[in-house]
């Protein structure tokens, strides 16, 4: 019988000793993991759909240990935690005996304990929480202490705002295109134990000492903390609810003690003066970038900001990876890809079906446009048994949620061409068909062949201190190419532009239309959009006009954050829309005797308007 508290699993031990039972067993398992992906078409990724502990290089696992489950062909990689005591028993325990003491000594050469005492109140005692990982950049092993800051560790209570911004994608892109129109260089670093920077938390607070802190303690010389007793917390520590809004107020602080000045509706993006160069500023969390004319200037900055930590920041030169993003600085252009994530991503697939997919040799597109497969690919619906589901992913060898989560990422970083598959694929996650993993099948095959592809953007005149890399081929689908007679549109690369479409009644299920929306500056794209339409459009033109007023207030909050950063678009921004009765009622400023279907919430964009090509 199903259990779901103490007070169901007494009533069952009870049942069963009254029907005479010697044995009863006692089965813990996970909740139900629900999907969240709306029909709507915006994709979410979901807990279940990032694998992303595959990753970790093979030498750590131990096959004895970590089971590899290949039922019906669809490999789970049962990784366990790393723990104190697991560790232990590993050849390389004195790697990560040094890892747990190298963070311990961070904290402490920031203030961060006290000393031990005995405290009556038990309340605010907090146990402390170990994680082990293997860094990414440069394969070293990394302990991170933190206090459980949870309801179950002690009695947590939050006196002041927990939130903290995050740098968006778009944000970031228009970063990296600033830098390259203006011939900066971007140099990168970290914030070693950035939060314990912070001040403390209003709720003061100690810690319970566990095994490996004791250790530590007596390692150092101390004598050895007595049963009982507690470490006082003198500054902010990782797992506290109020830690990252603590580091973020700090760190903005710092940063504008320095005359540089956050945009009003990104906060993590930072323009300002230093040395009587022009440069710009981003940080997301503890990295951070500085795009400035030459080396000396980015030294000069960092070593400013040293002056405010108390443990000096980890320089990393030229930036080359940031937040999963591979970067490229060249002479011509700063490229922008996830070359590294779609390798190890595809790796796993390359011996199991990446073969089996036919795709066109010349210019593969995202998902095959032959009528017959978008007709069912749109139009089919998966069968919700289990059982039938079960078999669909034995059959393809992969989970269907998990293939669209790994589109989702290499989307939303810099991957916009796949867009408009991965949200369709993403609006049949709970019961998919066989067409939609055919979908998914390709998509990835896609993905991986070209995995160098990027956005670029372009640098207004060489850089001659950087190296020269090939200029990239564009290989655009030949039902995307513009007629011979018909030039590209020109623009500088400090004016920004844009290209609206919108696919009318596109869903045979809803007859809702699609959306796509790119934004570009310095010949790349900054910001994109693909997404079913909230509601029916009556015809092409409401189709069209409703993705030009998405379009509209995308531009309009691009344009803010470029006048905040000091790049004004003085005139108006040129908008792209194919749909002549469109562009003649958005020109026109004034609804036509064939448009009064039309929805007043997209009328309203016209007064924003002042034209469109």
């Amino acid at each position: 019988m199903p259990v779901h508290s103490v007070n169901d699993v007494q009533t069952a031990l009870k049942r069963a000793q009254s029907d005479g039972r010697l044995t009863c067993e006692l089965l813990l398992a996970h909740v139900e993991l629900r999907n969240g992906l709306s029909h709507d078409g915006v994709p979410q990724v979901n807990i279940d759909q990032l694998n992303t502990r595959y990753f970790v290089n093979k030498e750590f696992i131990d096959t004895q240990q970590v089971p590899i489950i290949a039922s019906g062909g669809v490999y789970n990689y049962a990784f366990s935690k790393f723990t104190h005591g697991k560790l232990l028993k590993q050849p390389d325990w004195e790697d990560w005996q040094a890892s747990e003491r190298l963070q311990l000594d961070q904290y402490q050469k920031q203030f961060m304990f006290g000393t031990p005492i005995m405290i009556a109140d038990r309340t605010n005692v907090f146990h402390l929480v170990w994680t082990y990982t293997v860094k990414e950049l440069d394969k070293r092993k990394k302990a991170r202490c933190a206090c459980d800051g949870s309801t179950r560790g002690g009695k947590v209570r939050v006196l002041d705002y927990t939130y903290a911004n995050c740098v968006d994608h778009t944000a970031s892109r228009m970063f990296y295109a600033i830098s390259a129109t203006e011939n900066l260089l971007i140099f990168g670093a970290e914030a070693c134990n950035a939060f314990s920077e912070a001040p403390a938390p209003k709720q003061g607070f100690y810690l319970q000492p566990d095994r490996a802190f004791c250790e530590w303690w007596i390692h150092k010389g101390n004598p050895p903390i007595p049963d009982g007793y507690v470490i006082p917390v003198r500054r902010a520590m990782h797992g506290h609810p109020e830690l990252p809004r603590l580091w973020e107020k700090w760190c903005d602080k710092m940063i504008k003690q320095h005359q540089f000045t956050p945009t009003t509706h990104e906060r993590c993006l930072y323009t300002g003066i230093w040395q009587g160069e022009k440069c710009y500023f981003k940080r997301q969390v503890d990295d951070f970038e500085f795009a400035t004319p030459s080396i000396d200037l980015a030294t000069s900055f960092y070593d400013a900001i040293d002056d405010h930590l108390t443990m000096p920041i980890k320089r990393q030169g030229l930036v080359t990876l940031f937040n999963g993003v591979d970067i490229l600085q060249s002479r011509n252009y700063i490229k922008l890809s996830a070359e590294a994530y779609i390798e190890k991503m595809g790796a796993k697939y390359l011996d199991m079906w990446h073969k089996e997919v036919q795709m066109m040799a010349e210019r593969p597109l995202p998902i095959p446009t032959n009528e017959t497969f978008i007709k069912a690919f749109n139009g089919d619906s998966g069968d919700p048994d289990d059982k039938v589901q079960k078999d669909l992913q034995q059959r393809f060898k992969f989970g269907y949620r998990s293939g669209v989560g790994e589109l989702i990422y290499a989307m939303v970083t810099c991957r916009p061409d796949i867009s408009a598959v991965t949200v369709k694929c993403a609006q049949h996650g709970t019961c998919p068909a066989n067409i939609h993993f055919q979908a998914i099948k390709h998509a990835i095959k896609y993905l991986v062949a070209p995995r160098k592809d990027g956005i670029y953007f372009w640098r207004a005149t060489p850089l001659m201190t950087l190296p020269e890399h090939p200029l990239p081929f564009f290989a655009t689908a030949v039902h995307g190419q513009l007629p011979p007679q018909v030039q590209h549109p020109q623009h500088e690369c400090t004016d920004m532009h844009a290209y609206v479409d919108s696919d009318w009644a596109a869903c045979p299920k809803t007859r809702w239309s699609f959306t796509g929306i790119i934004v570009k500056l310095a010949g790349g794209t900054i910001a994109y959009k693909t997404k079913l339409q909230p509601t029916v459009a009556l015809s092409s033109t409401e189709a069209g006009f409703m993705a030009a007023c998405d379009a509209g207030k995308m531009i309009l909050f691009i344009r803010s954050i470029l006048w905040d950063l000091g790049i004004p678009q003085r005139a108006a921004t040129v908008m792209y829309e194919d749909n002549d009765a469109c562009t003649a009622t958005a020109n026109a400023q004034k609804p036509t005797t064939w448009t009064r279907h039309m929805d007043m919430r997209t009328s309203s964009w016209r007064t924003g308007s002042n034209g469109m090509s």
